[in-house]
């Protein structure tokens, strides 16, 4: 089998599990309906094949006896190429150069899924349908040998009455003939002297999976990620069945002690006579029901509001708020049709929605947003795809948005719309992360425009009507880099009013009332806040962020770690393009002197991430416009644009950004050598220390000065300027504290050279020795690992990182959350770090810290 970059803490698909020596297959039991007759095909005996590989025509594959023995298990959801890699049939394209010995001219083709299942006996009245939620690019659909329809475009949600073609209480069987890209383009190689084009043709395609031509920061995907991508369910009804359900709130602001919910939802009756009948609902605690008169086959959308439901006037609502600014509180939404005369619903529509309002301005040609009243500033960062084959599921998204709630994030960028699932949208409402949702059309000069308006329209009208009710659903934006060709934008437009009337569109993520283009390579820090300090909210910006040597390790063989080469090109680091390898390598060595390891360059380029991360939001918050960085979530084990890792380990980059996003945040503006308070969502806060502290490496306390605040929300305060006594040793450390109440509220640590960034003297520093001490509880599904480090030795200790291991085996137990890292410590300082793994991802052993750092000698554990 093909070597398979692998961690614990990652899983590919519900469908397959890591053992020891690779792939390990998990049985595959048939669906069983649930007590309402529901069926989640996404399990069960999915079967797959090249089409030119199949004798026989839709109608016949779909015959309950036709021979599949010799097809592929399947995984569903699950793309074609995931599902060999799956079976191991191919190579694990993620590792090494491993791509590249995948035929791409192999998987640009059509191919048949097949499933057989079993249904009970049909209920009078009772009608079935087969819902697809996402099938890449085009579909034809056939069950026991009829042709039901067929599927158009990648985020087209079908759903198809089949109630006449299945055969209760025997075998059934589903055949799904995915049809590929009419303009797949070629395949792209990076190398480490330049990434190649971004995009290109299969914008035609749109909407697609655009990104899988390939991008600098993904490889091309061969296939371009055809296949069932996402659920496949057998849903049972009654005769009148429930769609679209809507949900818009209105408070009388600035007061939020009530709060008008209106709900809309159309109503399908699918009998040839008249049908009356009640639809009830409830809004978390608060319950409802409205007469319903439907005529014959008749379709109506009924409105419910404060008006003829005074109940839904909510007193005292809890509100939905952005990470940072409050809960992201949730109300259980229910709303089922009852016909005259029964006791069972015919349909029943479930979602969860939240009571929240967003509003725009755009005054001096600025975007700026407001949620419930409170000024709402944006940061966080971009995701292209949730992951390179699509295999993102439940667990993987609910670990990525923690991290993002974790990093003090509360918007993320769904670029280009290349991600679908409803996991996705369901975390950002738990998480509090607004959603700024791209529609499928990359920049102009990085992808055609699609070959057809009304295929991207009907598309885009299924992606509003499915997605509107979420309460993180911040902003929709018509174009990276670009405005929509004309007939698409206003087609979009237009949808939006109808479809989702009040919601803030931006045409351009770019220009207009919105700022982008980057830039994407590192900078010297004091430009963060002065050439790079954005007077609008700024869609992208970035810069490479280095992995860890054990994550390095699982991305590429050991002979290529070092020097940095071809296979470093390849997972994304070029030394050209918009990566500027050549410029980090650059301030890597002008900083930190020369690496003669990889792994003495890794524990350099952390010191560079994390500061640079650190000054991108930082250097924002002079005018608080707000900044996605690109990116904050990769798609696949690369170098650059992350702040956590493809295998879930958070990098220096990741508690940089955490340090500089904090609602109440103490900082050094380092152009103008001033100590700052930032608040950007803390509510306003009387009485408050900041405290600045100048240390030479000795340890040696120099300067300290200190200022008494009061912190508005929404403001940055200009404190006093920096001084430097003399003498100072070659690097020295700038700490920055700010309390009140008797807590520490932030603290800041800056480590810079007399000569500004140039700290080549760190390299001389005596090794120090730090005592870790370490507790762990166990609190529900999680453990709360405590670790105390002290620096008992009389040097500062530099670049201290804690990490998460299995007791026996060693192996790292990842998503981890930890209240900070990537630490100084001064000669005698002691710190605590709480850190929070769940149970199950310890596999049966027991979760203990490991330390590392830049100078440490060895981590003593008493």
């Amino acid at each position: 089998m093909a070597k398979a970059a692998t961690e614990d803490g990652y899983i590919l698909s519900e469908c397959e599990i890591w053992g020891t020596g690779g792939l390990v297959p998990i049985s595959r039991p048939q669906p069983t309906p649930s007590p309402n007759g529901n069926l989640e095909l996404t399990m069960g005996a999915w079967r797959l094949a090249r089409e030119s590989q199949v004798q026989g025509s839709g109608a016949q594959v779909s015959q309950p006896g036709f021979c599949d023995d010799a097809w592929l298990p399947a995984t569903v959801p699950g793309t074609v190429l995931a599902s060999y890699v799956a079976a191991g049939a191919v190579a694990d394209p993620t590792y090494g150069d491993q791509q590249l010995a995948v035929s791409d001219s192999y998987f640009y083709a059509d191919f048949w899924y097949r499933n057989t299942f079993t249904v009970p006996v049909l209920s009078a009245g009772q009608r079935r349908w087969l819902c697809f939620d996402g099938i890449n690019w085009k579909a034809e659909v056939y069950l026991n040998g009829v042709d039901i329809g067929r599927i158009e475009g990648a985020f087209s949600r079908k759903r198809f009455d089949v109630t006449d073609q299945l055969i209760p209480g025997h075998l059934n069987a589903l055949a799904v003939r995915i049809v590929k890209n009419d303009h797949p383009g070629s395949v792209k190689e990076k190398t480490f002297e330049e990434p190649g084009e971004n995009g290109g043709v299969l914008g035609c395609d749109n909407p697609t999976f655009h990104a899988s031509i390939g991008w600098d920061w993904i490889p091309s995907i061969r296939g371009r990620n055809t296949g069932i991508w996402d659920r496949v369910r057998l849903l049972s009804t009654g005769p009148v069945t429930l769609e679209r359900p809507e949900v818009t709130i209105r408070l009388p602001l600035p007061d939020t002690s009530t709060a008008d919910v209106a709900l809309a939802i159309t109503v399908v009756s699918g009998v040839d006579g008249p049908v009356m009948g009640r639809l009830v609902g409830h809004f978390g605690e608060v319950v409802f029901e409205q007469a319903v008169s439907l005529g014959a086959r008749e379709r109506i959308t009924l409105h419910l509001d404060p008006a003829t439901n005074p109940s839904l006037r909510l007193q005292n609502p809890r509100l939905w708020w952005p990470n940072g600014y409050g809960k992201p509180e949730l109300y259980g939404v229910e709303l089922s049709f009852i016909p005259e005369g029964a006791t069972r619903p015919s349909d029943t529509c479930c979602f969860q929605a939240g009571v929240r309002q967003f509003k725009a301005s755009d005054d001096g040609n600025s975007l700026r947003l407001w949620v419930n009243g409170r000024r709402f500033i944006p940061k966080g960062g971009n995701w292209g795809f949730s992951e390179s084959l699509l295999r993102y599921r439940e667990r993987e998204f609910d670990a990525a948005l923690a991290y993002h709630r974790d990093m003090h994030f509360n918007m993320v960028r769904n670029w280009l719309g290349m991600v679908g699932q409803d996991a996705f949208y369901e975390a950002c409402d738990r998480n509090g992360i607004v959603i700024w949702q791209d529609f499928w059309l990359a920049n102009p000069w990085d992808g055609d425009d699609p070959a057809s308006t009304t295929l991207f329209l009907a598309n885009a009208a299924e992606l509003v009507n499915r997605v509107r009710t979420h309460a993180s659903l911040g902003l929709y934006c018509g174009r990276n880099e670009g405005y929509p060709p004309l007939p698409i934008e206003q087609g979009i437009r237009s949808l939006l009013a109808r479809e989702h009337p009040g919601a803030i569109f931006v045409p351009n993520s770019a220009d207009g009332v919105v700022g982008g283009y980057g830039p994407y390579h590192v900078y010297p820090l004091e430009t963060y806040g002065t050439t790079l300090a954005r007077a609008k909210l700024h869609s992208e910006m970035g810069m490479p962020s280095i992995p860890s040597l054990e994550s390095l390790r699982l991305m590429m063989p050991e002979a290529d770690l070092w020097p940095p080469g071809r296979l470093w090109g390849l997972h994304d680091f070029t030394l050209a393009g918009a990566q500027g390898g050549t410029s980090f390598l650059d301030q890597l060595r002008r900083s930190y002197g020369h690496a003669g390891s990889v792994e003495e360059w890794i524990q350099q380029a952390q010191f560079l991430c994390y500061d640079g991360y650190r000054a991108m939001f930082e250097g924002q918050n002079q005018k608080r416009m707000g900044l996605l960085i690109w990116m904050s979530h990769p798609a696949w084990p690369s170098l650059v644009w992350q702040t956590y890792d493809y295998y879930l380990e958070p990098t220096a980059a990741y508690f940089g950004a955490k340090k500089a996003c904090e609602p109440l945040h103490i900082q050094w503006h380092e152009s103008s050598d001033r100590i700052q308070v930032v608040n950007t969502g803390a509510n306003d806060h009387k009485g408050l220390s900041a405290r600045a502290q100048l240390y030479r490496f000795d340890g040696t306390l120099v300067w300290e000065k200190m200022a008494h605040v009061d912190s508005t929300e929404d403001s940055t305060q200009d404190l006093f300027a920096v001084e430097r006594p003399l003498p100072l040793t070659p690097a020295y450390l700038l700490r920055l504290t700010l309390e009140g109440g008797g807590t520490t509220l932030s603290r800041n640590d800056y480590l810079r050279g007399r000569e500004s960034t140039d700290t080549q003297a760190i390299n001389s520093l005596p090794s120090a020795l730090v005592d870790l001490r370490q507790s762990r509880t166990q609190s529900g599904d999680k453990w709360i690992l405590k670790g105390e480090l002290r620096n008992s030795s009389a040097t500062i200790a530099l670049g201290l990182m804690l990490s998460v291991h299995r007791d026996r085996s060693d192996d790292r137990i990842l998503p981890a959350l930890f209240t900070d890292n990537f630490l100084t410590l001064l000669p005698g300082e002691s710190r605590e770090v709480c850190v929070e793994v769940r149970h199950e991802d310890c596999r049966g052993e027991s979760p203990i810290l490991r330390l590392r750092g830049f100078n440490l000698l060895r981590t003593q554990h008493p």
